[in-house]
């Protein structure tokens, strides 16, 4: 059943990336935005974190199991060198050209904004420094497909964690190593300068890239399964509802700081039952084919590759416009999907420039 197209993760895919453009534009309105190189809208509107902070636990994580899913359903069609030449060319040199001219115009424009003195050559530089800002997450994925293709035979028969995902609850096996990270994070944040102090430190730390080797090695071992694991996310949805909802809300009430909240194993707990809450919803209601699933799963890679430096001159330009946030954040929301798709259009026929967006050529 492997070789089956699997549209319910397709449209996962597009969803996750869609949120992290609602993410990014969101911290703009925040008050860390300054400290992450965001163009800051002039009113700060800190109201809008339990938004982001509903978000925050699972966003990337779902990235990581869905490239591991993704990886393993290859596995199918592909030999390893195979997967290998082709991971290199649709994340590699997207990587390569996205960081050198979008996050690095993203760099320039946050620069100008702020009044940094900064040339264009050292906003390229800064980029690559920080790993491609918000294309860093490439660099892990190619990591891990180095790590795990040439041994990929190990983790992909199914076996008896098949046996456990017809049991009933039986995926919660597989938050074990997830929540045990969270526990790990708790001994070593604000002691070390390198794996993290918090849980949505996910972007250039040793938190970040241990969390999603997990996640990444857990999509193929579960895809490896087959039907127990589509059935059980499609049978346990439910379980996975009341655990997140029941740990959000916990942490909202205690305003996401005070105590257990902060817990890393809560919030590793917490991510775990958001991202199998959504792969079970999408095993239900999306797994179907659609001319709107076909153009989206295709457009929205490149559109998550042009949108960082689309926002932060949308931002620039907006920032000091006298607008109610409720009003200005749909607004611009609006223009960056409008333009990044502009964007899109006017490569996606070009093919010398196709594989530098992430796309095949035809």
């Amino acid at each position: 059943m492997l070789d089956k197209r699997r549209y319910d993760i397709d449209a996962l895919r597009s969803i996750a990336l869609f949120l992290l453009i609602i993410y990014h534009l969101g911290l703009s309105f925040t008050s860390v935005a300054p400290y992450i190189l965001f163009v800051q809208n002039k009113k700060v509107t800190d109201e809008i974190w339990p938004l982001l902070n509903l978000m925050n636990t699972w966003r990337i994580p779902l990235v990581f199991l869905i490239a591991g899913i993704a990886l393993r359903l290859s596995f199918q069609k592909r030999k390893k060198l195979e997967i290998l030449k082709e991971r290199g060319k649709i994340i590699g040199l997207p990587w390569i050209f996205g960081t050198l001219f979008f996050a690095s115009l993203s760099a320039f424009i946050t620069g100008k904004y702020f009044k940094f003195d900064i040339n264009f050559i050292e906003a390229i530089l800064l980029a690559f420094e920080y790993n491609g800002l918000h294309l860093w997450f490439l660099i892990n994925l190619i990591i891990y497909c180095l790590l795990i293709v040439p041994v990929l035979n190990l983790f992909s028969t199914k076996n008896f964690f098949s046996r456990i995902l017809n049991k009933p609850g039986g995926i919660f096996v597989f938050a074990i190593p997830i929540v045990a990270e969270g526990d790990y994070l708790n001994s070593q944040r604000f002691y070390t300068e390198t794996y993290g102090d918090y849980y949505n430190e996910y972007a250039n730390t040793d938190h970040g890239l241990l969390l999603g080797f997990l996640w990444f090695l857990i999509g193929i071992i579960l895809t490896s399964q087959e039907e127990s694991f589509w059935e059980s996310n499609k049978r346990n949805w439910r379980i996975h509802l009341f655990f997140a909802t029941g740990s959000y809300l916990y942490r909202l009430f205690n305003n996401f700081e005070n105590g257990y909240a902060l817990d890393n194993r809560l919030l590793a707990f917490e991510s775990f039952n958001f991202i199998f809450l959504l792969l079970g919803l999408a095993a239900v209601y999306l797994n179907n084919d659609s001319p709107q699933l076909t153009y989206y799963k295709t457009a929205v890679y490149p559109v998550y590759i042009v949108h960082l430096p689309v926002q932060m001159s949308l931002m620039y330009f907006f920032s000091e416009i006298n607008i109610h946030p409720i009003v200005k954040f749909p607004l611009i929301l609006f223009l960056i999907c409008f333009l990044s798709l502009t964007i899109y259009h006017s490569i996606k026929n070009i093919k010398v420039l196709r594989p530098l967006f992430g796309l095949r050529n035809k």
